[in-house]
């Protein structure tokens, strides 16, 4: 019990002896004179006496002065040391600083401490530090069990939930710090807490944006998208979590609902089905005046007037919520609809910060959806120019055969019917151009929606490389750029024929147009891995900034605007030949004409369907 006393009780304690004693000598010397006084005994055999407790007055006088002059000292430092540290704890306000004994008693509380958490120094000192902890953790043993940990590793620093007076909770990072005496006895704990919530609240958010970054892509489209938004904010910062969007007649439905608990998911489905009217507080009006709504504080029992009487409150008392939130989902001065928040945790409330963040994300989200309904409005598109482009072929290619076969026919080389023979010639070449850009939409239909299959077989290069030549014999001879093909053997691999044809009758089709009546040549080369097809002319070549954009789409490199074309055959060129896994590179000098050449391997995959997506 004494190793509990303070330095100045010990002090004053032992004052108090000596005290004592000189009391009972100063009491025992006056009843020895009074007796002598009284029964008249003789001095002489009372000196020894006298003399002997005067002596031991004076003794313990003097042992009392010693002990005040030396204790006095030490007894004034340890008060300023006492003083001092009291004035420390009260005036570090931002930290709760406390003094535990070995069993986890309280034994001292600052003022930051009950700044904090709400206690007092009378109500705290002498219970538990349990009482500070949520329940689930004291229902497993957490706070013993730091108690140990500290005591065996000297020092422990932990996060976790604790509990205000009120009930309320918040999130704390702790240091506890075991006290020891010189001889290694265990005189207990010093805790210093501090509340972090709105830094991991902070931290939580980022990380959640970082995820929704990862999570909202275009692509997946908007439903799938707004499945993903409410999923990514349950549990994280929501127990319950619905996206409305507006209709076709302006009417706001929930697009998607994502609930902690599914039991209570089912419960939800009746009030939201329910159509809120625009002036009742809630997404509706959210969506409607593109302003955020916040319910900080919501008493389950006494709903705020202004939603007692909504279609709103049907879903807060289905739910027993007590913090809610909605945020307009804004792109472009538009409102794609509204994402609403509802908490039904005690401790969770949404304040301003929560009002930020969730802005922030319903932009990303509105952003994201607003790419999706567009990428779906270009896939309709590109489908529609798709079906338009295959049944245009048909019909282009028998146009293309009569043309043929009446200018072989019926306008003779020579004579009067020449220039119904130029005119055949002319329409016959308009026929293959246009022919050309059908297939290109075709592919680039299938190439942006991802259905392309490569329907590879057993080829030779050498012998496409002459088929495609021999077809532009009319165009060669018409521009002056006669063709040769250079090919040593046969270079056979296992392609797409239809594919690789229509890149080889791009590139030749190309050499002829900016050829300048030049020769053209086309080479089939291989080595043990690539087979390469080279196509030259010798024209006014392309300068090298244009290079970087020459397989871009709708980009032309020409500026003559007699040459016609729509800057998409070198794109679909490049997609082709991606897809067989090869590439493809040009090299040109202004005024020496250009270069293509297109590698591709022996063994590409066979049959796999190609999703390939625009790249710009």
């Amino acid at each position: 019990m004494l190793r509990r006393w303070t330095f100045a009780q010990r002090v004053g304690a032992g004052l108090s002896v000596c005290l004592l004693a000189g009391l009972i000598l100063l009491a025992t010397l006056v009843s020895a004179a009074r007796t002598m006084a009284v029964e008249g005994q003789p001095w002489p055999h009372q000196v020894s006496d006298l003399l002997a407790g005067l002596l031991g007055l004076g003794a313990l006088a003097a042992l009392g002065m010693v002990l005040r002059n030396a204790l006095g000292p030490m007894h004034a430092e340890r008060l300023q040391s006492e003083q001092r540290l009291h004035l420390f704890m009260d005036g570090v306000s931002d930290y709760a600083l406390c003094f535990l004994e070995p069993d986890g008693t309280v034994s001292c509380w600052s003022t930051g401490a009950e700044r904090l958490t709400g206690w007092e120094s009378s109500d705290i000192v002498g219970q538990g530090v349990e009482c500070l902890h949520v329940p689930d953790a004291v229902l497993h043993g957490l706070p013993a069990s730091y108690r140990e940990r500290a005591a065996r590793e000297r020092r422990l620093q932990s996060e976790g939930w604790r509990m205000r007076k009120d009930g309320s909770r918040f999130w704390a990072e702790t240091l506890l710090t075991a006290l020891y005496t010189e001889s290694g006895t265990l005189q207990g704990f010093a805790e210093v807490t501090r509340d972090i919530t709105e830094r991991k609240r902070t931290e939580r958010m980022q990380a959640l944006l970082a995820e929704a970054g990862r999570v909202l892509q275009p692509q997946a489209g908007a439903e799938a998208l707004g499945a993903a938004l409410t999923r990514l904010c349950v549990p994280e910062v929501a127990d319950a979590c619905v996206l409305y969007l507006p209709d076709e007649h302006g009417l706001v439905r929930p697009g998607a609902v994502a609930c902690a608990d599914a039991a209570t998911q089912t419960r939800l489905w009746e009030p939201l089905l329910r159509r809120p009217s625009s002036d009742e507080p809630g997404p509706a009006r959210v969506v409607h005046t593109g302003r955020a709504e916040r319910f900080a504080e919501v008493d389950p029992d006494r709903l705020p007037p202004s939603v007692s009487d909504s279609t709103y409150a049907e879903l807060w008392r289905a739910l027993g919520v007590r913090s809610a939130l909605s945020v307009p989902l804004v792109v472009d001065n538009r409102v794609l609809g509204a994402l609403c928040l509802l908490s039904t945790r005690p401790h969770r409330h949404y304040g301003a910060v929560d009002q930020a963040f969730l802005e922030e994300l319903s932009a990303r989200a509105a952003l994201a959806l607003d790419n999706a309904r567009l990428m779906a409005a270009t896939q309709n598109a590109l489908e529609l120019i798709g079906v338009a482009a295959h049944d245009l072929g048909t019909p282009l290619s028998s146009l293309q055969l009569r043309l043929r076969r009446v200018r072989l026919q019926c306008a003779p080389p020579h004579g009067d019917d020449a220039r119904l023979r130029e005119g055949l010639l002319l329409a016959e070449d308009e026929t293959k151009r246009l022919g050309r850009l059908v297939h290109n939409l075709l592919d680039l239909s299938r190439l942006s929606g991802g259905r392309m299959v490569l329907e590879t077989q057993p080829m030779d290069l050498a012998e496409l490389a002459h088929e495609v030549v021999a077809r532009h014999e009319d165009q060669a001879a018409a521009a002056g750029c006669p063709v040769t093909v250079h090919a040593r053997g046969e270079a056979r691999g296992r392609w797409d024929r239809q594919r690789l044809d229509r890149v080889l009758t791009n590139l030749v089709s190309n050499a002829l147009k900016f050829g300048g009546g030049k020769p053209v040549e086309v080479r089939v080369e291989q080595d043990a891995h690539r087979a390469r097809l080279i196509v030259r002319d010798h024209g006014t070549g392309i300068p090298l900034e244009a290079q970087q954009r020459l397989f871009t789409r709708f980009e032309r490199v020409t500026t003559d605007t007699r040459t016609p074309g729509f800057g998409l055959g070198l794109y679909i060129v490049r997609q082709l030949v991606e897809a067989h896994g090869g590439a493809i590179r040009v090299h040109s000098r202004q005024d020496e004409g250009a270069e293509f050449t297109v590698e591709l391997p022996f063994t590409p995959e066979s049959g796999v369907a190609v999703a390939s997506s625009i790249r710009a």
